[in-house]
């Protein structure tokens, strides 16, 4: 695309048309990216005396990160056009199958257990575009095996060479943005007030486009010699992987395997139902500016993740399922009411659907300190209402 004479209209629509395709792929990878860091995390059994917690803060800091950066990149998307669609079967990445690679990449989605293959996808996933510099002594001996494959060798993909790459494309778009782009959209955004302070950005030019692109690059894919980078935390992560022990939770499990476990079945449609009521409110937030139904919305986004998702996942994964123990399979829960005009009309049947599987789940358990745990999460589900009739506020 020429950018050096003023743009006609033509290429301002072309222009608008590509960078909003990217920032749609670029919420794609963090969307990929989120249940494959947090099923790592459930997978690590903590208090275990050989440095399962530490392990599992490591990964936490990168999901909120992770997090983050899906709000910037949500930010970016509603400055430009309309806020992302996350609840839908579409935007939603499957794990585990033949064809199941990470955007621009041919690294395979695959939720496993936090041991040495399971760092080893997470190093090539984070790892930056240009060359890595040389491992130290210490580095070579730990034989991350990582370090000569982290790279896809160029021309492999159809278009870019890593997401590295992905981002470098992106970045130099948003610099060159200011004449092709009116940025709107505002007090649709998340904001400092509502989510990690001052690393927030709401986007309302081409500076603030390039810092919140700025930070997701730096933290994450596509960073390069940056400290607290994830490619470097999970190299540390790497080097001390014997240093905590895994549950035995399966690789990419699917719903329809727990099926002849009752108990299992339904905490595993739970957690699915969770996770989407989760994305359901997310993709909301993007959508009102009414400071009071938003202030809802945030408070339902920590309390699904925390008091719901996080819970049922720790419950799952030491309840023994075949030869191992069970774990949440991060799918998709059809309420038929993927149009981004019921996103109430979801958010309401997911809601619902919650409270359902997990009557169910109790309803086959008959150990009395299991029941009670499970009993805990459906009532602090069931105060997770949709904002809206609990303040006051009509259908959308």
């Amino acid at each position: 695309m020429d950018y050096t004479s003023p743009p006609s209209e033509e290429s301002r629509q072309k222009f608008k048309s590509t960078i909003l395709t990217m920032l749609r792929s670029a919420i794609k990878v963090e969307l990929s990216t989120i249940p494959l860091y947090l099923y790592s995390i459930y997978s690590i059994i903590k208090d275990d005396g050989k440095g399962g917690t530490q392990a599992r803060a490591k990964i936490s800091v990168v999901v909120h990160q992770e997090m983050l950066h899906l709000a910037l990149a949500g930010n970016l998307l509603t400055s430009i056009d309309s806020g992302p669609h996350l609840y839908s079967a579409a935007s939603l990445p499957t794990y585990g199958g033949p064809d199941d690679v990470i955007l621009y990449s041919k690294i395979p989605l695959r939720l496993e257990r936090c041991e040495k293959s399971n760092l080893e996808c997470f190093l090539r996933i984070e790892a930056p575009y240009l060359a890595p510099s040389k491992l130290t002594a210490e580095e070579e001996s730990a034989n991350t095996g990582v370090h000569d494959r982290v790279h896809p060798v160029l021309g492999a993909l159809d278009k870019f060479n890593s997401i590295g790459e992905f981002y470098s494309e992106l970045e130099d778009m948003i610099k060159k943005s200011a004449e092709y782009i009116t940025f709107k959209n505002k007090d649709l955004q998340f904001s400092p007030t509502d989510f990690f302070s001052d690393k927030m950005t709401q986007v309302t030019d081409q500076k603030s486009a390039h810092h919140a692109l700025k930070i997701i690059i730096d933290q994450g894919e596509g960073s390069v010699g940056v400290e607290e980078a994830h490619y470097q935390m999970f190299l540390e992560l790497y080097m001390k992987r014997t240093e905590w022990t895994c549950q035995p939770v399966p690789n990419s499990p699917k719903t329809e395997t727990y099926k002849e476990n009752k108990l299992v079945y339904e905490l595993a449609l739970a957690f699915n139902a969770s996770y989407c009521y989760l994305l359901v409110t997310i993709q909301k937030t993007w959508q009102v500016s009414d400071l009071l139904f938003r202030r809802g919305l945030i408070g339902n986004i920590h309390s699904i993740m925390i008091d719901v998702m996080t819970p049922l996942a720790e419950f799952m994964v030491n309840e023994p399922f075949q030869d191992g123990k069970a774990a949440p399979p991060f799918e998709f829960y059809d309420v038929q009411a993927e149009d981004p005009s019921k996103v109430d009309e979801a958010a309401r049947k997911l809601w619902a659907a919650i409270q359902l599987h997990l009557g169910n789940a109790i309803n086959e358990v008959q150990d009395a300190e299991k029941k009670e745990v499970l009993n805990v999460i459906k009532f602090s589900a069931e105060r997770i209402m949709w904002p809206m009739p609990r303040l006051g506020h009509s259908s959308v």
